[in-house]
């Protein structure tokens, strides 16, 4: 079974957010205009496919 893409939009242009994973935090980059959201600043609007791929993820620090 295929997972889905995730298909968050970036809240200033519209384009597709991508997730960023580096040292000790995870955000959603845009892929337009590169703005980044903490992951709280979005949490509300989260899709499954986003969630699946951030439950990879052991820890997400909130800064």
């Amino acid at each position: 079974m295929q997972q889905a893409e995730p298909a968050m939009s970036c809240e200033k242009c519209g384009a597709k957010l991508e997730v960023v994973r580096r040292c000790r935090q995870v955000r959603l980059k845009c892929t337009d205009c590169q703005r980044e959201f903490q992951i709280h600043e979005v949490a509300s609007r989260l899709d499954s496919a986003t969630e699946a791929l951030l439950g990879q993820y052991t820890t997400i620090i909130y800064d």
